[in-house]
């Protein structure tokens, strides 16, 4: 039989499409809806889905009730599909009996109304896996589409078939599960180990079952205690504060996205008491290293991958989200004075993000993190000056020498200090005022620290 051209056409673009490779993000413990900046560059990506988190159930004997709850924005036809995804946590030793099952699709059941496919999360133990995959079967009668969050050691075949009549789809969390080494002094693992990663993928690769692999995107700061055992993450921290913290020492060069601080004395770290003989450890994916991860992905029979979790203005979100869908650029700060205004704005106008700088390889003392945007003038012009989005400003003279600091009408060198900036962003100083009859043009700039822009350059217009 012969098939018309159009035809053969539209089925090879339709095969096409649906075995494309997809990247898809989690949103966790969030209600406001996304920016207009934020959907425009997940449209630009080609992001299509979002799973996101709308609350978190709790079993308590056998009853399932929310323990918290978030909104999920609309899915509208031709634009972002959010599938709602609920975490799933219990103590109980029989959480899926007859009964607690029964309260389970009770709660379920009104979400699934309202949506075409669902998403469980839950950390399974070996002993409940037969006994969730027969629950899964049940709730995927409420729902058209179902999928589940898994854990890497869930590849084994014995596992994977479990779940054969009972999801659509598996998504393999492949972070955070290994314990960190309870060894004194000993740096925890990096959040992103291609070794390591590489022979779970393989596993996986395996699976019958459509799956994609969950990767992080997010940073963590951790405190371990003197054993090496962890004392849990700190929470609403910032660059800049971990960055320029004088009562905070670098241990060793950051490896794999990893580095550890040591406090000088006790201090507090974003309200978080730390003694001084804890350990800070600071950890997100290392850019070559997650590249590395998803080219092998992209070997696999996997549909694509999930980043955990979206990115946002937080330290915490790890990587921009310009970035994570342009992993292969690199930054590009140029400082362009702003029109009729005296105020300069250092502009990344990559698709990268400037990482923040917490070590480097050779100790410089003041030098030794973060970046400085250095202002240099052939003599003592500046009047005033301002640090605006910098972290601080410093003058000085005699800057290739004694590096003295001084007020800012006699420096003749301004350095402006910050921790990083991320893809298409930028910092602005505040007002500069320069002495009667002087300009911009009389003034040269370099960032130090920063690779491939130490050089002196001047302002651009």
């Amino acid at each position: 039989m012969r098939i018309p051209v159009a035809l053969a056409l539209g089925a090879a673009l339709f095969c096409s499409s649906a075995g494309a490779f997809e990247t898809a993000f989690w949103v966790w413990q969030r209600s406001e809806p996304l920016s207009e900046a934020e959907r425009a560059e997940l449209a630009a990506q080609n992001v299509r889905t979002i799973y996101w988190q709308i609350g978190e159930l709790e079993n308590v004997g056998q009853a399932w009730r929310w323990k918290a709850r978030f909104t999920r924005p609309r899915s509208e036809t031709g634009e972002l599909k959010f599938v709602p995804v609920i975490r799933l946590e219990s103590r109980e030793r029989s959480p899926f009996s007859p009964a607690s099952l029964d309260s389970l699709l009770g709660v379920l059941s009104p979400v699934a109304k309202d949506a075409d496919e669902l998403q469980l999360d839950y950390d399974a133990p070996d002993r409940l896996l037969a006994d969730y995959a027969a629950a899964l079967r049940k709730i995927h009668t409420v729902v058209p589409r179902l999928s589940i969050t898994a854990l890497p050691g869930w590849s084994r075949d014995s596992v994977r078939r479990l779940f054969e009549r009972s999801v659509d789809e598996l998504l393999p969390m492949l972070y955070d599960f290994e314990p960190d080494p309870i060894v004194e002094g000993a740096a925890p693992l990096p959040l992103v180990v291609p070794e390591k990663l590489e022979r779970s993928l393989g596993e996986w690769d395996q699976c019958r079952i459509p799956w994609r692999p969950g990767l992080p995107a997010f940073a963590r700061l951790t405190l371990f205690d003197p054993s090496g055992k962890s004392r849990g993450h700190i929470r609403e921290w910032s660059w800049d504060a971990l960055c320029f913290d004088r009562s905070l020492a670098t241990l060793r060069p950051i490896d794999l996205g990893v580095t550890l601080l040591r406090p000088r004395a006790a201090t507090r770290v974003a309200n978080t008491p730390v003694n001084a003989d804890q350990l800070l450890a600071v950890r997100w994916p290392d850019r070559a290293a997650l590249m590395r991860v998803i080219d092998r992905v992209k070997k696999t029979s996997a549909r694509g991958v999930v980043f955990f979790r979206m990115p946002d203005s937080s330290a915490a979100s790890g990587w921009s989200l310009r970035q994570l869908g342009h992993l292969e650029a690199t930054p590009h700060l140029v400082l362009r004075q702003r029109t009729e205004s005296h105020e300069l704005e250092l502009v990344n106008e990559s698709d990268a993000d400037l990482e923040p700088r917490l070590s480097s390889t050779t100790s410089k003392g003041e030098l030794d993190r973060g970046y400085a945007l250095e202002l240099d003038a052939p003599a003592a012009i500046f009047r005033d000056a301002q640090e605006g989005d910098f972290w601080r400003l410093i003058g000085h003279v005699d800057p290739d020498g004694a590096h003295r600091a001084v007020t800012v009408p006699l420096a003749t060198r301004l350095t402006f200090w910050f921790s990083h900036l991320r893809a298409r962003q930028s910092w602005r100083t505040g007002v500069i005022h320069l002495a009667p009859g002087e300009s911009f043009d009389q003034i040269r700039y370099r960032i130090r620290n920063s690779a491939g822009d130490s050089e002196w350059k001047s302002i651009a217009k």
